[in-house]
This record gives C-alpha cells, structure tokens and sequence, in this order.
C-alpha cells in the first residue's frame, strides 16, 4: 500500500510518498494539509486503484493496506479552471485573523501592473492547442480565439470539394456569443459562402455534428490543398524491366543491367529466348526433337513456348534426353509436334517454360547478376523447380511492380500509444490533376492505389485497392473509408500499381495527403462552452485564416450573492464567481462589499472583461478588482474587496493615547530620475489590440514614463483613469507615516482612512476626557491638559467613541478655562468606570490631525503592533470621472 503525493495532474514523479492505511481520505488529507475544509471543491484530486474519488466521499472512503492512492494538485476551481489556488486551505488561527493582509498592487498604490513579457491569451491571435495546460477562462465581454478541444478533420466531400471540421473550447463556464462578430480572421462567418458554426453551452449534447468526433490524425502522413503529401511513384517500366543478352546458369543470371529498386523478393515474368534447332521426326507421327539447353524441363510439364521454329503456344514435354538438350512436345490434346520440318533441319530461336510460373529474386549479386528461383503463379514455392537453362540468352525480364516493397511509403501507425481503432480515413491528391493532354483536350485516366493494413509489428499485410480517374487539370482529391475487422492499433502502407508518368503530356502525379484514425468520442462537456464549425470548400478563406476563428461574447454568471446565471460584465460578479468555483462559501466572501462596490462600479461603468490563462486566485480576483480602483484583503479569512476611493468619515483615530511610541514622519521629495508620466498598456475592445494612452499631469514633460499593462479593462477612459490614479498618487502620495500601538491597530483595516494626532505645536493635540458638563445650552468637555488658544484661530475638537471609532470633529470654542472646550457634540462621549475614558483630539480646522490611509499592519512580539500609512489627499481622485483629451 503506498500513497504517493504529485505536484500536477502532468506525468511526473511523486514528490512524496506514504504508507499509511486504516483511515479515510480525508483523515489523511486533513493531517497533511492545514486549513482543510470538507467541500465538494478541493484543490486536489484523489484516485484509489486508478479510479477517482468524488470529494464528497472522502470522508467515509478508507484506505485499505492493499490500495494504491495517487493524490495530484489539480487546476482548481471549475473543472478546467483557469484559477491554481495557492489559497485554498489558508486559515488564520483565531486571534490573529486581522494581522497579516493580502497587499497586491492596484493603480494608485505601489505597483499596479503586470511587466514584462508574459504568454497573454486574450492578444493571442490564432485557435491553439493547449494538451495538459489550463483553458483560459473569459470574464465580461471580450474577443476569444477558442483552443482546440479534438485534432482538426480534412476531408474531401468529393473530388473537388474539401471539407474542415473544428471543433473548439471557448471557455469554462458559458457566453452570450454576439452573432456579427463570429468570425474568421477579421469577417463575419454569416458573410462567408460555406461557412457554418454552432456553439453549444456547458453539458449540451454534441453528438449531432460530426465535427465532435476524435479523429487523430498520423504526423508522418499530412499535407495541404497546395499539395504537400507523400508522393506516390510506384515503379517505373523501365525501373521494373530488362530487354537484352544474358547468361544463364544454375539459379544465376548473369550479364545484366540491375536496376536500383530491384532487390530479393521482386518477382514478376522472365523469357529466357535461345537457341534452338529441330529435326525431323523418325517416321510418320513422331515427334520432331528439339535440341537446345532444357535443364529447368522435366518430361510430363505443361510448357509454353513462343519460337520462330513453328512451336507457340502450351504444350507437354513427351520427352528429355539424359543431358536435356533434346526434348520432343505434344499438344495438350496429346498429338505430337511432327510436322515442324520436311526431311532436313531448321535452326532458330526459342523461349520455353513451365506454364503457370514466374521467378522471384533471391539475392543480388552484383550490378550484372542476380540470383533466382522459378515459384508457381501464387507465390509457393515450385516443386519442380531444379535450375535455369544454361546458356546464352536474351532474358526480357518484367517484374510486378506491386512486390517491389522498396516503391511503398510506410509503414506509418495510425493512432497514438495505447489507443485502438477501427476505422481510418486515408486522403489521396491529385495536386495537378489527373489525365493525358491531347492539345486542347485532356483524356481520362484511371490509376489505381493499393492501401495495405496490419496489426502494428504484425507480419500479413491486408490489401485494398481503389481506383480514381479524372480528365482535367484541376485539383481532385478524394478521401477513402477503411473499416479494419476489429479494433487495432494499425499501420498503414501506400503504393500506387504502375509508376508515375512523368511524360510532358502526363497529368499523373499522386499523393497521400491524410491518415486519420477514429478514437474514442466525448459527446457532451459539462463545464466548457464549445463550438463547432465547418469550412465546405470555400475559396474566400485563405488558408492562413483556418486557425483564426474568433468570436466575442460576454460570460454568463450568477450576481454576486445568487441567483440565475445572466450575460454579466460586473467586477463583483466576477470576484464572488472565482471565490466560489474555488471552494469559499458564502460566509468567507464579503457579499455586502462587493454588492455595496457593485452598486458604485456599474452606474460608472467600470466593468471586467478578461481572459485568464494560468494564474492564482488571489491574482485573479486582484486584476478583476484592479478595474474598480480596489483590491483584496482577507481580515478574519473573509475575502473583502477594499477599494481606494474618495474618503469623508474617519475611522480608527491614532494619537500618544494610544501609540507606544512617537509619530514617525517622512517626506520624499520629487527625485530627478523618478517617473515623470505614466503609459497605460491596454486591449482595446474597438480594434482588439494591444493599445495605450498616455497619461500626464499638468507640467509633465512625458520623457520618463512609468509603463504599465493593464488587464482587464478594454476601454480607453477608463485606462486613463486608472493611469492617472496612478500618476495623481505618486505625486501627491509623498508623506508616510509609522508607528506602533498594543492592539489598538487591529481595530483598523488596509486602507482604513484614519486621522493621526501628534504633540507637536502648531498641530493637534490629544488628551483624555475627565468630565462633561451639559448644564449649558452648549456642552462643554473638561480634558486632562490644558488646550493651546490662539486668537484669530478657528478649532475643532473629536473624540474616540467606545468602540474605537471617531466622533467629529466639531467647531470649538474655549470654556472659562484652558481645560474647558465648548462644542455641540453629538452624541456626547460616555465615561465610565470599567472602561478607558475617551481621548479628544484637539487643534485648529486644517491642523488638527494628519489624514492618512493604513497600508500595513504588523503584529510585533508581545501585544505589540506596528502601523504604517500614506497620507490621504483628495487631489489623487480628481480626475476620477474625466476622460483623455
């Protein structure tokens, strides 16, 4: 029993491996996994024995000491998610949720974009293939160029009419395609002759096109229309055949010129013509002798002979002399050949050998000289074969051009390791047509092709033959069904009977262009739009465009807290989805924020549309919430959205009352080498490309720019927008702020906006409240220190509630006392014993604290924590709501 740990779905080795038994999965998981949660989504998979187990039943499935669990990091989220969740069993301990913060760059805070060069599928201009990788994954409305979920099918319908069948992933999750911008290349599928699409959503059944079926097709054997196959050559006449003097002897023929393809195994016909003078028979009605070299004869063999001597035709052999150099014939009625001469001999020449033979090539033994053996018409082996005549000969040799093994392309296997098949589809091109020219006019011709078959290292081949013809200079193809007998793994070997004609007056060359094995086929995918689409021969496409079929269309998702899926381009929409499919529920998403940012988001028009590649989740829901000016945090393991916007309610007050050390305050002043403008990078929904706009503040002269590239958002105000949150922030962002508190600070959020109080003159001032006094029509706080009054001022003063939070500021007056401060508060501070008295913030209108942004909050050893800050300046958002000019 072992259970071996792998860190992908992708072949590889286990990075670990246990031999633990007797508990169930998900005991196994929970000890090895911190923050594991029982769930129907896991960022694992499970198989035991080779099968996959359904995480709802991880926790009564026990392993046993004999089984064998493979446990894979998967991509997570949707069944081809296009989400990797390094988060997925992240868990603060309690006490400690609100410490650490997830602090990714969005315009207007450090960073804000990705750099550099990355694989980016939604500028991707071509339908690819993505065997084992994530399947982008499309959000809002946004250009997609589908990946291929099966190998592309090429067939000739007829002769003259080629078919392309696609069959395509446009993404997990389902769209609302827009009809008119369907395309292939840049046009309009409903403006092409021959062009037919169907896209189906997530679990439909697509078995009603043949476009979903697996056809793999053999990397050895391909071509194009233009005609870039395998050529078929066959043998040529002169390639197969010898006319001319030789010398025979024993099984060797000597004397000859050996053609190159000839080699052991070619057989075909071989006339053997010598020398020969007859006699005259003895008496009446006996035959006439016949003297020659007749020592591959034997008496009783059915012969044919062609001479000039008066014997053509087949006859028996009645009889051979001892040296068989004399023989006498009959017919095969059985009358003797005794009439060939009148009283005295006649000399001349014949070719004479047992009927219903051929010879075969047994070896080569030189440029001039091969060895033979005479076989009967089948191929078996001639009983009666001894040797050749020994002589002098003319050999008129033709051997088959169908066992000339050296003529034959292949073998080429048809399918994949460890895949059948039992049907295959083989493509035959006639790249400059087919027939003789015969001045104007082209003549027909017939050809035939021999496709021969067999189990993969098997020894028979099986042979079918098909014939085509044609009349014309064009083009034809034709695409021929091969159903083997039963399920195999095949090879395919090709040939063509007779060679090609090569002639000037010849239209004759052949090719295979296609072998295509049927695999196994899904019929429906429950989690992935897709869509089929079929080219018929249609001479407006070119064939560059075949893999640029595109189409835009906007994601389906539920809102953001429920309900029924609907065509949404909602940032929130988008987040609480991602969140979702990769295993949070309801309560570890903050619905309330991101409905609250929705209802601003929408009315503005800021919408996320995006295709993902690979990514984590945590990037994922950053760059989706990127194009609201907002990012992510996880206070208490809640996924909340925290968005950087305009600020007029102070949170969390900080001041010496509750800081353990003193204020510290750093200015940075303008660098010269620092950027001086900012260049947004970003894909335009107008023209789907790759644009950018140049963002600048009055004065800025542009020559330094901080270049950024921007996901998505397609539209170019609202790239300006982000880039000029961007560009408003680094100038007037310049002021950070760090201190440390006990656990004041985590009553505070990233980005909380909180005022800060120090002790220094001219500023603002903090002190405890000792009493109120309501006696009068206004009231009147009584602080523990005495409050700096300056004529001609105009004060405020603010206090901490009990709940941490700020009350205020309100005008402030002195009361009979530098102790006393006037003011209409409301509601008025409560004191009481069991709790902290509240602090007052004290100082005039424009000084009294230093407005700022928390951006990190550290807990230190102890009950320490520490605090750093931005300052807060409403000029960042000016141009919120402005456009490029």
């Amino acid at each position: 029993m072992t259970i071996k740990v792998y860190p992908s779905v992708m072949p590889g080795a286990p990075e670990e491996i246990y031999h633990d038994h007797g508990l169930t999965i998900e005991d196994f998981i929970a000890g090895h996994a911190e923050g594991y949660r029982r769930g129907p989504v896991q960022r694992v998979s499970c198989a035991v024995n080779g099968e996959i187990i359904d995480p709802r039943y991880w926790q009564d499935k026990v392993i046993g000491p004999r089984d064998s669990v493979d446990i894979r990091v998967k991509p997570f989220g949707d069944v081809v998610q296009a989400f990797i969740n390094p988060v997925a069993y992240f868990s603060v301990k309690a006490g400690q949720a609100a410490l650490k913060y997830l602090a990714p760059d969005l315009p207007g805070q450090n960073g804000g974009g990705q750099q550099g060069a990355q694989i980016d599928p939604a500028t991707a201009k071509a339908n690819t293939a993505r065997p084992g990788a994530v399947i982008p994954q499309l959000f809002g409305r946004h250009i997609r160029f589908p990946d291929y979920l099966n190998q592309t099918r090429r067939y000739y319908q007829d002769t003259r009419t080629q078919v392309l069948e696609l069959f395509l992933s446009v993404t997990p999750g389902e769209i609302e395609p827009e009809a008119d911008l369907v395309k292939i290349g840049e046009t309009p599928m409903s403006e092409l002759n021959g062009v037919t699409y169907q896209i189906f959503p997530p679990g439909a059944d697509v078995s009603g096109v043949s476009n979903h079926e697996n056809w793999f097709n053999s990397p050895e054997v391909g071509g194009t229309q233009s005609g870039n196959g395998i050529r078929l050559r066959g043998i040529t006449f002169d390639e197969r055949t010898y006319d001319g003097p030789a010398t025979a002897s024993g099984s060797t023929l000597s004397g000859i010129e050996v053609d190159e393809p000839w080699s052991a195994g070619v057989s075909g016909a071989v006339l053997l013509t010598q020398s020969v003078s007859v006699a005259d028979g003895s008496g009446a009605g006996v035959a006439d002798p016949i003297t020659g070299n007749f020592q591959h004869l034997l008496a009783g063999m059915t012969v044919n002979a062609i001479s000039d001597v008066g014997v053509s035709g087949t006859y028996v052999v009645t009889s051979i002399n001892a040296g068989k150099t004399e023989i006498t014939l009959e017919t095969t009625g059985g009358t003797p050949l005794s009439d060939l001469v009148d009283g005295t001999g006649i000399s001349g020449t014949m070719a004479i050998d047992k009927a219903g033979t051929k010879y075969e090539i047994t070896a080569i033994n030189s440029p001039t000289s091969v060895d033979v053996k005479r076989i009967l018409a089948s191929g078996a082996a001639d009983p009666d074969w001894v040797e050749l005549p020994t002589a002098s000969v003319t050999a008129d040799i033709d051997w088959q051009a169908d066992t000339f093994t050296a003529s034959k392309i292949g073998p080429y296997t048809a399918c994949p390791e460890g895949e059948t098949t039992s049907v295959v589809e083989v493509d035959i091109l006639a790249s400059q047509g087919l027939g003789t020219v015969d001045g104007e006019s082209i003549n027909a011709r017939s050809r035939t092709i021999t496709i021969e078959y067999r189990e993969q290292g098997g020894a028979a081949w099986t042979a079918v033959s098909k014939t085509v013809s044609g009349a014309t200079r064009d083009q034809l193809g034709w695409t021929f069904p091969i159903t083997l007998p039963s399920a195999m793994r095949p090879e395919f070997r090709f040939d063509r009977v007779g060679g090609e004609d090569v002639s000037v007056t010849s239209l004759d060359r052949l090719e295979v262009t296609g072998l295509r094995a049927k695999l196994p086929t899904r019929t429906s995918y429950p989690d992935l739009t897709t869509m089929a689409v079929t080219i018929v021969g249609s001479e407006e496409i070119a064939s560059q465009s075949e893999n640029r079929v595109n189409l835009v269309g906007t994601r389906k998702l539920a809102p953001c807290g429920g309900g029924p899926i609907r065509p949404t381009r909602s940032i929130a929409d988008a987040v609480y989805h991602m969140a979702k499919s990769s295993g949070y529920d309801d309560s570890r998403i903050d619905i309330a924020e991101l409905q609250r940012l929705d209802a601003i988001w929408q009315p503005r028009g800021d919408y996320f549309d995006h295709v993902f590649q690979e990514t984590t989740l945590e990037e994922a829901i950053n760059t989706a919430l990127r194009a609201g000016f907002a990012e992510l945090t996880a206070p208490d393991g809640v996924l909340t959205p925290v968005r950087d916007e305009p600020r007029t309610q102070f949170e969390q007050p900080y001041s010496p009352e509750n800081m353990t050390g003193p204020l510290k305050r750093s200015f940075k002043s303008v660098d010269p080498e620092e950027f001086d403008g900012v260049e947004v990078e970003f894909f335009d929904s107008r023209t789907w490309t790759r644009e950018t706009v140049l963002c600048l503040l009055p004065g800025d002269p542009g020559v330094k720019l901080d270049k950024i590239k921007l996901d998505g958002v397609t539209d170019r105000t609202r790239s300006w927008r982000i880039g000029m949150r961007r560009r408003r922030a680094k100038r007037y962002r310049r002021w950070s702020y760090s201190f440390n508190t006990e656990l004041d600070a985590l009553n505070s959020n990233y980005l909380s906006y909180v005022p800060l109080v120090d002790d220094i003159p001219d500023y603002g001032k903090a002190c405890v409240l000792r009493g109120v006094d309501s006696s009068g029509a206004t009231p009147k706080l009584i602080v523990s220190e005495p409050m700096d009054w300056q004529a001609g001022e105009t004060y405020v003063v603010a206090y901490r509630d009990v709940y941490g939070d700020l009350v205020g500021p309100f005008p402030a007056t002195r009361g009979d006392d530098d102790f006393e401060i006037i003011a209409d508060v409301d509601p008025l501070p409560e004191l009481s014993p069991r709790q902290e008295p509240p602090h007052v913030y004290f100082g005039t209108a424009e000084r009294w604290s230093f407005p700022a942004l928390v951006t990190e909050i550290s807990p230190g050893s102890g009950l320490g924590v520490g605090v750093q800050a931005t300052n807060y300046d409403g000029r960042v958002y000016a141009d919120d709501d402005n456009a490029p000019t």
